[in-house]
């Protein structure tokens, strides 16, 4: 039952206060005297009141404020603590207009507050004198003073915490639902239809750790179902950007502790992308250019309250698929890297010293990327092993094995040995792929980046023909501003094996593309964010893409791609390996300049592409728009794949993702920072950034004829297809 005021509550309330504890400030008597909150907020996305234009001492706008003030009254729901500093007041009765918030709050920012003002606590009414201010976007009353203390008067206690369901109308967007909510409590629940669609993680926009919900499902990357530039892709980035909420503290707390979901564990009260938290209550507020729903420090949500569908849940790795014979796998390990000295792993090619691997100051660049901890290294390398065992591949391509060599001291030789001690069948165990000492870098290394493609593979079952090479991708070298700069790209790897019982030879080749988020000609120092939507750097992926279907399109019998490719699966250089069509597309896909292979000069400057090389994206002709390996500023899509050329895919049994990185929290990482207080676990689960993709092949039944269609692109266009996104487990 809602608190209503009346003249005995006044009568009350005015007894209760103290006198003169808030100034000589006595509210109105007369109601017509006093503002509606609703009238305040309005339906717009900022108050009609505030005109006058705000600035900093530095000069910069902030926002408006009211040139006068108001008076206002209502029922104190939440405390503001630390994010934000005041606390919130709801009109219990409303305007009965759902278009307008009957909240607000009241800034008022006093390292005392709560000494100086104890008796403004949830369930106390306040009237108040402010004048009405937009800031950062943010409705919110800022109190007039006098004699250094708020003009306000709480004027009854223990009345009734005004609390809303949050929900989301009709022909309506979560940003809409969020503003005519602004400054209200709320709750969630299962009609609140609310996902999570970012995981506990660093929000790096707003310097906090945070989660954040989209309404419906998790939301998808534009380019993994739409071409770039396209008006379906920028319409759904749209969508998208209005289909956030952003989840909350409003106090500090202990590294990698979650206040409201003290259950948060990595075995039992985990959090998954999809999970709906019914029961979460907390105060919609506009900070920092998002909504964020602000949970107040006496609510709790047990595991109990997540709402999770089973096929959304943590599952096993996939079974073989009925009929095949062969597992290949492909997995990003997240920086593989043992030359710590504290680990004994030898240096990497960029290594100038064992002191520059050691190194971990963040303001200069370690070559050593990965664990700088053997606690740290154990961890990692345990969650990676338990992984891959699990997946029980037989041949396996691994990106981001740390580039120091083929010895007993290198990644590479160090993982394969760690899984091998745990195989108890001798037929399960590894060797892994090494290249001749003429295709090394010094003689020891793959190429130059402190990272490389590996791959490992079962001598029972796989037999190498002939020796590893590598498929050299393009750099670029140009000049910029007097300044001569190059930018790389990691090379493929490539080995033709036999297989056990099959006449047919296979070969695999293993890649990682550049980075969407580093620097290159197209995108000068990688800190402008193209307006395609394809991230950083596309055209020099292109470029690699180019290279690496000229030389994989002349390597004969059947050929299977995988690896990290950068690229979400409408993305250009994904379209170039697969299913482009220059003469139809009215998107032209153009590649890199300033190209070199080597010493050779490759492109001078970039020009358009005039045809595709035809492999099929394996993953998304099994699973279409259920393919999903990774997540990114709360959009799921794809980066890792399995590409195979006709000759390959009529052998192809069965295709998955294994999600236990992607819809994870990346708290539990080995190496995640701000994560002090989380134990972590030894399970497969969080023991990278990308999912691991699993191909079962029948390798000795009658290939029949080869498959021809291009199977490129993501196929799925409904966004509520997405759900469930985990891969059902045959059986």
């Amino acid at each position: 039952m809602k608190g209503t005021r009346t003249l005995l509550s006044l009568a009350v309330g005015l007894a209760l206060a103290a006198p003169g504890a808030h100034a000589a400030f006595v509210c109105p008597s007369d109601p017509a005297q006093l503002t509606p909150i609703p009238t305040i907020q309005g339906t717009g996305s900022g108050s009609q009141f505030a005109t006058d234009t705000v600035t900093d001492k530095n000069g910069n706008i902030t926002g408006k404020i009211s040139p006068g003030t108001f008076m206002v009254r209502g029922v104190v729901t939440t405390l503001g603590q630390s994010l934000t500093r005041g606390f919130y007041l709801t009109d219990p009765v409303g305007d009965g207009n759902p278009a307008t918030s009957d909240g607000i709050f009241v800034f008022l920012s006093d390292k005392d507050f709560a000494t100086k003002y104890a008796d403004i606590k949830p369930g106390a009414e306040v009237c108040l004198e402010a004048r009405v201010e937009e800031y950062y976007g943010g409705t919110q009353l800022k109190p007039t003073f006098e004699a250094n203390k708020a003009r306000l008067q709480v004027t009854a206690q223990g009345l009734t915490v005004p609390t809303s369901i949050l929900q989301v109308n009709e022909e309506e967007t979560l940003t809409q639902a969020l503003n005519r909510h602004e400054g209200m409590r709320v709750r969630l629940d299962s009609s609140s239809d609310l996902h999570l669609t970012r995981n506990f993680s660093f929000d790096y926009k707003a310097s906090r750790t945070n989660l954040e919900l989209s309404h419906k499902a998790p939301l998808i990357k534009p380019t993994q179902l739409h071409v770039a530039s396209s008006p379906e892709a920028v319409a759904l980035a749209a969508k998208n950007g209005s289909n956030r909420l952003v989840v909350e503290s409003d106090f500090k707390v202990q590294n990698g502790a979650l206040p409201w979901f003290p259950a948060l564990d990595a075995d039992q009260g985990y959090l998954r992308i999809g999970d709906q938290l019914d029961g979460l209550e907390g105060v919609v507020i506009y900070n920092k250019d998002a909504f964020r729903l602000v949970v107040p420090s006496d609510v709790t949500l047990s595991a109990g309250s997540l709402l999770r569908t089973p096929e959304d849940d943590r599952q096993p790795a996939p079974a073989r698929a009925s009929g095949s014979d062969l597992r290949i796998g492909s997995f990003n390990v997240l920086n593989y890297s043992p030359s710590h000295s504290s680990i004994g792993g030898a240096l990497n090619v960029l290594c100038k010293d064992q002191a520059d691997a050691d190194n971990t100051d963040p303001k200069v660049n370690s070559c050593n990327r990965g664990a700088k901890t053997l606690t740290g290294f154990d961890k990692q390398r345990t969650k990676i092993v338990n992984a891959i065992t699990e997946m029980d591949a037989d041949l396996l391509g691994l990106m981001e094995m740390e580039n120091n060599g083929f010895g007993d001291n290198s990644a590479i030789n160090n993982l394969v040995t760690r899984l091998n001690e745990q195989q108890k069948d001798a037929s399960k165990h590894y060797a892994y792929v090494r290249l001749p000492v003429t295709a090394l870098t010094d003689g020891k290394f793959f190429g130059g980046d402190a990272i490389m493609v590996a791959m490992i593979y079962r001598p029972a079952l796989l037999t190498p023909s002939g020796d590893a090479s590598v498929i050299k991708l393009p750099e670029q070298r140009y000049t910029t501003g007097g300044v001569a700069k190059t930018a790389g790209q990691r090379d493929s790897l490539v080995q033709t094996f036999t297989v056990a019982g099959s006449k047919d030879p296979l070969t695999l080749v293993v890649n990682h593309l550049k980075s969407k988020g580093s620097g290159c000609y197209e995108n000068g120092d990688g800190k402008t964010e193209p307006a395609d939507l394809q991230g950083k750097c596309t055209e020099f992926r292109v470029t690699a893409a180019k290279v690496l279907g000229e030389a994989v399109s002349k390597l004969p019998g059947q050929v299977l791609l995988v690896g990290d490719f950068n690229s979400y699966a409408k993305e250009d250089p994904i379209r170039v390996l697969t299913d482009y069509n220059p003469a139809t597309s009215e998107r032209k896909i153009v590649s890199a300049s300033h190209t070199f292979i080597g010493e050779q000069s490759y492109e001078q400057l970039g020009r358009e592409v005039t045809r595709s090389y035809g492999l099929i994206d394996l993953n998304v002709k099994f699973n279409k728009e259920k393919a999903i390996s990774y997540s990114y500023d709360s959009e799921l899509g794809t980066l890792d794949y399995a590409l195979a050329n006709p000759a390959l895919t009529s052998k192809v049994a069965g295709v998955a993702d294994w999600h236990i990185n992607a819809f994870e929290s990346n708290q539990f990482e080995y190496a995640a920072k701000f994560t002090d207080a989380l134990v972590k676990s030894d399970n497969p689960f969080s023991a990278s950034d990308h999912d691991p993709i699993i191909v079962d092949l029948n390798m000795k039944g009658d290939a029949g004829k080869p498959d021809t269609s291009s199977g490129g692109g993501a196929l799925g266009l409904g966004l509520l297809a997405l759900l469930p996104l985990a891969w059902r487990r045959r059986r």
